[in-house]
């Protein structure tokens, strides 16, 4: 038996797991360590407290080793865009900022005067968006010249806790393919971005390919493990952990309060079609590209949940969705995606004046709101699917759904009902698998080969299909 050590750190909390690969083909998966975090507003900007999560993953490895002896290697993924700025003498400067901090709206005509948005698509693959790396550090060389001028490199997040790990700085192919600092398909940082942008090329060094080892571990207690760069992105890794059969196309649906659809494609996509959808070109753990976008998740059901709870009225999830299966097809739909949604608040009422503007019977009770949701959210994945099947040429085999809304057993059945194609749901947590199944190829514990076996003793997945619904 062998165990590896995954560290995911999200924007709200960490966590620490350790999978063990057992002589069955199975990996059994380990809740070792968790904790909260947040950004946090200091002299007006919204910042992270890396300390405290680098305390905290140190904490979790600690306790991780002294429970599995046996544990050989970790990896850290985290979200994508954000770094951390150093200097000469490897001290961070000034403070972490959080990609939603208001610095990159202030400085965005400046940015665009510099690379217009469709330009910036066609040279990096990436979405033009105001939380890209890119926009951050255009941000800081105007509004901070002085802290730039003490910059030497920056690492991104992930790479800055495998290099507190190991002492060997680097910059992950996957991570950095959110940065809109590469050429598209990230093969590499791109010269002229550093340059029209008026960044120091130099503040990076060359890319490495995922699926690599970074170093030995040099902290004290932790020396025997082995620091994998085993997908640096969170999303990256949850693509490495679906269970997807050979020859069979595949689409993957991340789903949560919002939601991400994307192909496993060998090149990026960057035709006009592309940039109208707001495509965005990340790259795989495996060397391939997710060009993926954005669409509504569950958002819309939380908040109407939230609105019940405040009015008095206790919900259970769970126990809404059955009630909703029992429900009548809703006789209309509303666009989950329309900006009206995005904002907190009086979502009932939202949706009743969604349906008064198609001349809709609005829902009279609680299931029949939630059935008119999933129902939504099912037509806008279909739509979402054709979408991007008209710019990738060829319609997928099955979706492969993970996230909180796999555990919708409703939007599954609809969505695949919705769209014709096969949903496969889970595993839930496909980022960790991700992690430890490249952590394991990496090392020559399992061969890659054998991925998909693995993936289907350990992950927990239900098929949904259009047939039977």
């Amino acid at each position: 038996m062998t165990t590896a050590l995954a560290v995911d750190l999200g924007s709200a909390s960490g966590r620490v797991l350790a999978g063990t690969l057992r002589e069955d083909g199975r990996i059994d998966v380990t809740d070792v360590h968790r904790f909260k975090h947040q950004a946090q507003r200091h002299h007006g900007s919204l910042i992270w407290d890396v300390d405290t999560m680098w305390d905290e993953v140190v904490v979790g490895l600690r306790k991780a080793v002294e429970q599995f002896p046996d544990a050989v290697s970790v990896s850290v993924d985290t979200w994508g865009v954000d770094c951390v700025p150093l200097d000469a003498h490897d001290e961070r400067v000034g403070e972490v900022r959080a990609y939603r901090d208001e610095r990159t709206q202030r400085t965005l005509d400046e940015f665009r005067s510099r690379i217009s948005d469709r330009e910036f698509f066609a040279l990096t693959g990436i979405e033009p968006a105001t939380i890209n790396t890119a926009n951050q550090l255009v941000a800081l060389t105007i509004e901070e010249p002085e802290l730039a001028e003490r910059i030497d490199t920056f690492l991104y997040l992930p790479d800055y806790f495998a290099w507190k790990l190991s002492g060997v700085k680097g910059w992950s192919r996957s991570i950095a393919s959110t940065s809109g600092l590469c050429e598209p398909g990230s093969p590499r940082f791109s010269n002229e971005v550093f340059s029209r942008l008026g960044l120091n090329r130099d503040w990076v060094g060359e890319l490495s390919d995922d699926l690599t080892v970074v170093g030995q571990c040099t902290v004290e207690g932790l020396e025997m493990l082995t620091v994998v760069r085993g997908g640096a992105h969170d999303s990256a890794c949850a693509v490495h952990g679906l269970p997807i059969d050979e020859g069979v196309r595949a689409y993957f649906l991340s789903c949560g309060s919002w939601s991400v659809l994307g192909a496993l494609e060998d090149h990026p996509l960057v035709s006009d079609a592309a940039f109208e959808l707001g495509l965005t070109n990340e790259s795989r753990t495996d060397g391939g590209v997710r060009p993926l976008f954005n669409i509504t998740g569950m958002w819309i059901l939380q908040e109407i949940q939230r609105q019940w709870e405040r009015e008095g009225t206790p919900t259970d999830t769970d126990e809404l969705v059955a009630q909703a299966r029992e429900c009548p097809p809703s006789p209309a739909y509303f666009n989950p995606d329309d900006p009206y949604f995005a904002e907190p608040g009086q979502m009932q009422q939202k949706i009743d004046e969604a349906m008064d503007k198609q001349g809709a019977p609005r829902p009279t009770t609680k299931p029949e709101y939630v059935r008119l949701i999933i129902e939504s959210f099912a037509q806008r994945y279909a739509r979402a699917i054709d979408e991007l099947t008209a710019i990738t040429g060829v319609k997928p085999d099955q979706l492969n759904l993970v996230g909180g809304g796999a555990r919708n057993h409703l939007l599954c059945d609809l969505t695949a009902q919705a769209s014709g194609v096969r949903v496969v749901a889970g595993p839930i947590e496909a980022s960790t698998l991700g992690s430890l199944l490249a952590q394991l190829e990496t090392l020559g514990h399992l061969d890659p080969r054998d991925r998909p076996s693995v993936i289907a003793k350990t992950a927990k997945t239900h098929a949904h299909s259009p047939a039977s619904n």
